[in-house]
């Protein structure tokens, strides 16, 4: 499904009629959509790449977006030769060596920090040293009319259906609430995706797997609170 597609269809559930967007217009429909596909491929690490990340000498940890700008999370890292760099936890590291911060040789261990913060045990004392990187990236942006999606095309109704969601946000109250049902949708989506990524991951002895949204529960993100309704005020007011 092609983003002009997508916008149409979006634009058609927000009841904007025949003569298109006026509401809602299409720059706002498509930042929901690049939004969703985003929030899709977070939730499922459905897209990898393979690249080569040369090291600088003597450093311990690197913000992995400075080399690659689509970075998400590690799947899997190698030597030249074809070595895996094994993951590890930062108390794994200081207690195997209580200086591992200033160790230099080949990189053995990695632990991976927060958004995109890795740290190597030991590194390279020299300039030239090259590791090969699995990593879960991030999707091209949905820009011009005849972009398609990267996630797969049977999930890309899941996409508008979050575009809805999405754009209902701003309304509030009923209208908001009768979007819900596409939010849960969306994740529905998400979760059949995931379970295939994670076993396929699991196959290729991935360090990293999708979060498990089978045991995530939705039932009070897809519920309005009830200290948010209105209350009816005294029939002295």
């Amino acid at each position: 499904m092609q983003l002009s597609d997508m916008q149409a269809r979006v634009s058609a559930r927000l009841n904007e009629g025949v003569t298109g967007p006026t509401f809602y217009p299409v720059a706002e429909i498509t930042a929901a959509l690049n939004e969703a596909e985003r929030f899709f491929i977070l939730l499922t690490l459905g897209l990898e790449v393979t690249a080569a990340w040369n090291l600088p000498g003597g450093t311990t940890f690197y913000h992995m977006l400075d080399y690659f700008t689509d970075w998400i999370v590690p799947l899997r890292i190698t030597t030249a030769t074809g070595a895996k760099v094994r993951p590890a936890r930062l108390e794994d590291l200081a207690s195997l060596d209580s200086q591992w911060m200033a160790s230099q040789g080949t990189p053995l261990r990695y632990v991976a920090l927060g958004a995109d913060l890795v740290a190597l045990y030991q590194q390279p004392g020299t300039l030239g040293t090259t590791l090969n990187v699995t990593y879960a990236r991030a999707p091209a942006p949905l820009v011009h009319a005849t972009d398609v999606p990267e996630s797969p095309a049977e999930y890309h109704a899941r996409l508008v259906e979050y575009g809805i969601y999405r754009c209902r946000q701003v309304e509030g109250g009923q209208e908001f609430a009768k979007a819900l049902p596409l939010l849960q949708a969306f994740l529905d989506g998400a979760k059949h995706y995931a379970a295939y990524v994670r076993a396929r991951n699991l196959g290729s002895r991935y360090d990293k797997v999708p979060f498990e949204l089978e045991n995530f529960d939705a039932s009070q993100l897809l519920k309005l609170r009830r200290d948010l309704v209105p209350s009816r005020r005294p029939s002295g007011e």
